[in-house]
């Protein structure tokens, strides 16, 4: 007689059922990652995908031991604070307003006197008091620079605009300005020096040690920046040197009389204004105002006197001398270091100038042709001789008198 087996609790049936799915489930696990695999390496260059993986790997290093550090140490991420020298403990919370809708002008922080600005042992934040602005240090110039005096120009604003005290400027520029700073004209290009002082033209003959004396300084004080002197070497004849702190003489900053009307001849002294300026007009070429081509003294832009910005020509006192061309008389009379001058306007923007007359024969606002007498040699103003100081003037701007003569 056949036995039957007893039958299965339901405990060992469940577990029955469960083995068998893990062993089907690891199967088709099995199936899936080997089925992703070569899907993988048959699709995948492995060459051009190592590179990104490298970087990738390097990177997660990085930032796993990074973690770890930070874990290790302790330090903690403080958040920060906005008040200005806070302590740790935070009793002044830091209020932002971001409802405003228009925007509104703050005005800077003010550090009261007394305030100590000290961090405790406890703070965890450094703070630094804020500078609402920069400031910059006042530079020197670094070298001699030309100005060209522009309409309305006074000798005040200029040496205003540069920082320069208005005797600077006429020591600067004897040759152009002659002593006399009211007759700057649009046009006239002047030195500006980096400092206060003197711009000296050497002489023949003359050394470090007699300049420094002549201005009463130091004679290492010619050795600078600007000179391109080295230690001992003497100027040329010529060189332009700046003579920091020297003082020239005093400047006369009074001009002459103004005549609102011609005066008579031989009697008229100073700057014509308020005259009608007509009469005959410039031919456009000139004459020699000596009647002779003869030079006595400086040339235009003298090599020994490059500052010098006319031409002397050689009279003998009391010699008779002639107006270049055909205009009006404006200045006649005593100009600073002009002496005597004479100034006439040709209209069509050529100016003359005469210097250093003994005696005059015309007089503001005269018409005067060429060839006419204007007055008598002399050496009157800053000269050391009897001679004429010509100048030709375009718009303001001085010229070459032997660029405009036969």
């Amino acid at each position: 007689m056949n036995e039957l087996p007893p039958p299965l609790s339901a405990e060992r049936k469940r577990h029955t059922a469960n083995a068998g799915t893990s062993r089907t489930r690891p199967i088709f696990l099995r199936l899936v990652t080997w089925c992703v695999v070569m899907v993988w390496r048959t699709c995948v260059d492995w060459r051009a995908k190592r590179p990104f993986l490298t970087r990738a790997t390097a990177h997660l290093s990085i930032i796993v031991l990074t973690l770890v550090a930070i874990a290790l140490s302790g330090v903690g991420l403080p958040s920060p604070r906005a008040a200005l020298g806070e302590a740790s403990n935070g009793n002044i919370a830091p209020v932002f307003n971001l409802a405003a809708s228009e925007p509104q002008a703050t005005p800077p922080p003010v550090l009261p006197p007394s305030t100590n600005w000290s961090i405790g042992s406890e703070a965890d934040v450094v703070a630094r008091l804020p500078i609402p602005h920069t400031t910059i240090p006042e530079r020197v110039r670094a070298q001699v620079t030309a100005y060209v005096v522009q309409a309305g120009d006074t000798i005040y604003d200029i040496a205003a605009q540069f920082g320069l005290s208005p005797d600077t400027i006429v020591w600067s520029n004897r040759e152009g300005i002659n002593d006399a700073p009211w007759l700057i004209q649009p046009g006239l290009e002047l030195f500006i020096l980096p400092v206060d002082g003197v711009y000296h033209t050497a002489l023949a003959g003359e050394s470090v040690a007699s300049i420094a004396g002549a201005y009463e300084v130091e004679p290492t004080a010619l050795y600078n920046e600007w000179n391109g002197l080295e230690d001992g070497e003497q100027p040329h004849e010529g060189q332009l040197l700046v003579v920091p702190g020297g003082e020239g003489e005093q400047v006369d900053w009074t001009p002459p009389p103004l005549y609102p009307s011609p005066g008579p001849a031989g009697l008229s002294y100073g700057i014509c204004r308020g005259t009608a300026v007509s009469g005959p007009g410039g031919n456009g070429w000139f004459t020699y105002p000596t009647g002779s081509s003869r030079v006595s003294g400086w040339y235009f832009h003298d090599p020994r006197n490059p500052t010098h910005i006319g031409l002397d020509y050689a009279c003998r006192m009391g010699d008779p001398l002639y107006a270049a061309d055909n205009g009006v008389v404006t200045i006649a009379g005593w100009n600073g270091g002009y002496g005597i001058l004479i100034e006439v306007n040709h209209g069509n923007g050529f100016v003359t100038r005469y210097g250093h007359f003994s005696e005059l024969a015309v007089g503001c606002g005269q018409s005067v042709y060429q060839g006419s007498l204007l007055g008598y040699c002399g050496s009157t103003g800053w000269s050391s001789g009897a001679h004429l100081h010509f100048e030709i003037r375009h718009q303001g701007t001085p010229q070459d008198p032997q660029a405009y003569l036969p």
